[in-house]
């Protein structure tokens, strides 16, 4: 029950104009603080994320290197060599392997017309398309298992390649010279965002089937191999089985893990999330120590509004009003007053997010991103700081001696 007309607390407050107006500033910067700083740390995250996963989500990039133990009459420092076969029996012995592709690479000449360009050519299987998320544009498709049992001329293009050799043209069904030897295009790479890479970004690569690589280039053993376990949480567990078998088909030690080269992207997503989860973390505790200051000014312009109203306050005290009456009338002022500075606060932080992602520099922030987890935890920050700001103002206009509060 409200004992104070909204009218009367008003005209106190503006009476208090210099104090009510740094008391909204200091919510508002508070809450601007909060979800700001949120926003913008979950909008780079979010960037980051997907670049880092432009290259591929969840994988680890292998590549056969040098021994650096002795291991059954074999020397240390021993280059291992590793076949096809070598690669998919990783596919049929470790069942925890979802998807697999050897990779061979090289620089070569891609040509039409009388445009040339020299570029990384790729030869893969077929799940290469999911494990670097090379997903192609709508009318094209990726290398399938056919191109692969077959040893198709064909290929699949990234985006800039495709846009330098069909500037007007859509690829798809066309043809170009690669290695003097004529090649179909069956697909374009959708754009993506990307900005972790071996070799070079996909918009410049070329792919064609591995066993069409081996027989245009002469190529014997793959240079690297990709793949991605069927629970990213067990990847550590699926790359101990990856040394166990190759240990066992190219004769080196298992414990030896300086014979393969090997980027676990998902130790990188970990460490990634690990580093945004501190910042946010500062950056909460930042502006909710900025929200708290804000508060004491909350509770000190409270504790001067029941000062002036002491006698009013005895009135109503002597004339039947109960203390928690009054108690209740004065923590209800303070959340309105802290609410009102949240709102603008918010609605501060709405409008820097919203031009920002509108912006160029949206390409190296990201889109701020005020989600519904930042929107209910500031609006209990707020709840929280208001009870605590107005408990102790209220509790000492709850406790007023009417007769002594009516002589004040």
């Amino acid at each position: 029950m409200l004992v104070t007309p909204l009218s009367e607390w008003l005209l106190s407050l503006r009476a208090q104009r210099s104090r009510t107006i740094s008391t909204l500033m200091g919510i508002g910067w508070g809450t601007f603080a909060v979800v700001g700083l949120l926003a913008f740390g979950t909008g780079l995250q979010k960037q980051m994320r997907e670049r880092a996963e432009g290259m591929g989500s969840g994988i680890v990039i292998a590549w056969p290197s040098r021994t650096t133990q002795a291991f059954r009459g074999f020397p240390q420092g021993r280059q291992l060599l590793m076949v096809d076969e070598d690669v998919l029996a990783l596919g049929e012995q470790v069942p925890e392997i979802e998807r697999l592709s050897p990779e061979y690479s090289r620089m070569a000449q891609v040509q039409r017309g009388h445009s040339i360009f020299r570029t990384w050519i790729n030869g893969v299987y077929p799940d290469y398309e999911s494990l670097r998320q090379m997903t192609p544009l709508p009318g094209g498709r990726f290398l399938n298992r056919q191109d692969q049992d077959e040893a198709r001329r064909v290929l699949f293009l990234g985006d800039r390649i495709a846009t330098q050799l069909f500037p007007d043209q859509d690829p798809v069904g066309r043809q170009v010279i690669l290695a003097e030897v004529p090649f179909t295009v069956v697909g374009v790479m959708q754009p993506k965002p990307q900005d972790s890479d071996y070799g070079g970004l996909d918009e410049s690569r070329v792919c064609i089937p591995a066993s069409t690589f081996r027989r245009v280039f002469g190529d014997r053993f793959v240079d690297n191999f990709v793949f991605s376990a069927r629970h990213t949480e067990r990847t550590a567990s699926v790359i101990n089985q990856v040394y166990q078998v190759l240990g066992r088909r190219l004769d080196f030690n298992p414990k030896d893990r300086d014979a393969l080269g090997l980027w676990d992207t998902t130790e990188d997503s970990r460490v990634r999330a690990m580093i945004f989860l501190a910042m946010k973390t500062l950056m909460g505790l930042a502006g909710s120590l900025t929200l708290l200051v804000g508060g004491v000014g909350v509770a000190n312009l409270m504790f001067v509004l029941v000062k002036q109203r002491t006698s009013e306050i005895g009135l109503q005290l002597a004339v039947g009003a109960r203390p928690r009456w009054i108690l209740y009338d004065v923590m209800v002022q303070t959340v309105v007053l802290v609410g009102t500075g949240g709102v603008l606060g918010f609605a501060a932080a709405w409008v820097v997010a919203t031009l920002v992602g509108m912006s160029p520099l949206s390409d190296s922030l990201g889109y701020p991103h005020i989600s519904l987890a930042i929107g209910g935890g500031t609006v209990l920050l707020l709840t929280l700081v208001g009870l605590v700001a107005g408990y102790f103002p209220a509790r000492r206009a709850a406790r007023l001696d009417p007769v002594q509060a009516l002589l004040d």
